[in-house]
């Protein structure tokens, strides 16, 4: 068994959440790696894990018939919300080493982890996503969107997309174009380079 799980921070749900540079040092064999993301999430601009198996959530608990119960399980998801709830599940069914990966695919694109992506397409700047962020909540006339700098850091677009979350424009007539909007506009965040060159 590895430290990883040792290491981790333990959870009311009876898991433990781990860091996404303490996974990023595990060497092999390692923990086995389930991403519950959906299937199409796997090829998007996020990415995945080199060796994860896709296990979607609601796909959990029938795919956990097959794995050991004393096995280490990180499971991993976008944000680290949706792998939290699997990681309860598992839990519940007598799995005694399973882990949730803290901020999920987002955190480990930001910390600039390696990744496995299908799509051919340059990752923004951060520029770019602002840009994005722009065109796509132009009608709305949120003050905060049109005063971004030319060059945002990371830190005053996230801030933003926190604040347009928990605070969203009065009289929005599409929550949900709006709530995907924010989401999309997150993954590409995780994904920007600094500066001018997409990484």
């Amino acid at each position: 068994m590895s430290p990883l799980y040792d290491n981790g921070l333990p959870q009311p749900g009876g898991y433990r959440d781990v860091d996404v540079r303490q996974l990023a040092a595990e060497g092999p064999p390692g923990p086995h790696l389930v991403d519950v993301r959906e299937p199409v999430e796997l090829d998007g601009i996020l990415g995945r894990l080199v060796g994860i198996r896709p296990a979607p959530l609601a796909t959990v608990r029938e795919a956990a018939a097959l794995w050991p119960r004393d096995a280490e399980v990180v499971l991993i998801c976008r944000s680290g919300s949706r792998s939290a709830r699997a990681a309860k599940q598992l839990v519940e069914l007598g799995f005694t080493r399973v882990m949730n990966l803290r901020g999920g695919m987002l955190a480990w694109n930001e910390a600039v982890l390696p990744v496995v992506r299908l799509t051919r397409e340059a990752l923004p700047t951060l520029s770019q996503v602002r840009d994005t962020l722009r065109s796509r909540l132009h009608g709305l006339r949120i003050p905060a969107v049109e005063a971004l700098p030319i060059a945002p850091s990371r830190a005053e677009l996230g801030a933003l997309l926190d604040t347009l979350r928990d605070s969203p424009p009065q009289g929005l007539e599409d929550t949900a174009g709006f709530e995907r909007t924010l989401r999309e506009v997150r993954d590409l965040l995780a994904v920007a380079s600094e500066g001018g060159t997409a990484r």
